[in-house]
């Protein structure tokens, strides 16, 4: 009877186990980590993780930009009333649960667990709450990622649309002197992969904006607080591929981790430190991730199409239509009177004899 109870308790406390290594391995790796903040911006230990929709928020608040949504996580903090970062960064690395490896090597101020109740970050939203609060000017606004085997880059600003956009232009690239394979080592990662030019691609997409930045100073000039999302999907592929404990992967994310390290610095040097720069590591389902993050965009674009058809919104006009208009419109008008005033006279001009009109006519009268 006791071997019995003592059998059941050993299935019992294997069970247990077996659950909590199962939850251990689909949280594991799933973090917001702070690698830049200033010294006004605070970090608590938390109790409960970051849920992923909360992040937008969170971002917002730290900005110093009222968010709709009221969070209860207080990680990040804003301690000054008159300070606020001019920018704010987040990588969003998309993992894999195969990975039985250690979290990515960052030297970083604080790191909090996230719980993925959303697979995807909604930067859409936040880019709008950040274009509504600064509807009458630019802030410079960027989400860059992979869609479709594209380096897509959404950005008002025309001058990234000349960074490439296809494989075969970035596998070129990856060729040049300053390019991220020149900076940092690869390992056993290898361009003509598919799979390795795609996290390659990715950062060296990322270093590009930097550098396209760097060359255009009075794009930082602005007041607004700026944003730059980026997405790193391909360490997923590589574990796709190679497995979680290949050479492949474990040299993938020391490329990512020396790639974070060079960018945080690179963007302290931008914006003289005054910048958050965060990295969300998330651990999905296999393809879910991406997948969501299409449908989702395509939903958010229909119905942006449809509001803007519902609420009969006005036209956008410069900030000079009403001079220019003004201008115009009462140039027209006199010009009118004037017109009308000679063309007046001229029907009811009588020129009487003693005009020179008469006198010429009269003269041409006689000798003809």
């Amino acid at each position: 009877m006791v071997t019995v109870k003592m059998a059941n308790n050993e299935r019992k406390l294997f069970s247990f186990n077996l659950c909590l290594l199962i939850f251990i391995g689909a949280c594991y790796g799933q973090e917001l980590v702070v690698t830049h903040a200033p010294s006004y911006v605070s970090f608590q230990e938390q109790k409960e993780a970051l849920p992923t929709s909360d992040v937008p928020s969170v971002i917002t608040n730290t900005l110093g930009v009222q968010s709709d949504k009221d969070v209860s996580w207080t990680g990040l903090t804003q301690n000054s009333l008159f300070k606020r970062p001019k920018a704010n960064v987040l990588v969003s690395i998309v993992g894999h649960r195969d990975l039985n490896t250690k979290p990515l090597a960052i030297k970083n101020l604080a790191r909090f667990p996230v719980k993925m109740d959303d697979p995807m970050v909604d930067i859409a939203s936040l880019m709008n709450t950040l274009q509504g609060t600064f509807f009458d000017q630019s802030p410079l606004l960027l989400d860059a990622g992979m869609d479709n085997n594209f380096f897509d880059v959404h950005s008002d600003f025309d001058v990234f649309r000349k960074l490439p956009d296809t494989m075969r232009k970035m596998s070129d690239r990856l060729l040049d002197s300053d390019s991220v394979l020149q900076r940092h080592s690869a390992g056993s990662l290898n361009t003509s992969r598919p799979s390795d030019l795609k996290l390659m691609g990715e950062l060296q997409l990322i270093q590009d904006v930097i550098n396209t930045v760097g060359d255009r100073p009075e794009m930082l000039k602005g007041k607004t607080p700026d944003l730059f999302s980026f997405t790193v999907t391909g360490l997923n592929d590589i574990v796709n591929k190679h497995g979680g404990k290949s050479s492949q992967a474990q040299d993938a994310q020391t490329l990512i981790s020396d790639f974070i390290t060079k960018m945080t610095e690179d963007f302290k040097k931008l914006y003289k430190d005054n910048v958050v720069v965060e990295v969300l590591t998330v651990n999905p389902g296999q393809g879910s991730y991406v997948r969501k993050v299409r449908k989702t965009r395509s939903l958010m674009a229909a119905e942006d199409k449809d509001e803007e058809e519902d609420i009969n919104l006005s036209k956008d006009y410069d900030e000079n239509y009403p001079a220019i208009f003004n201008i115009i419109l009462w140039m027209m008008i006199v010009m009118f009177v004037v017109l009308f005033a000679v063309s007046y006279g001229m029907w009811n001009m009588d020129p009487g004899r003693d005009s020179i009109i008469y006198r010429m006519t009269t003269t041409r009268l006689k000798k003809d």
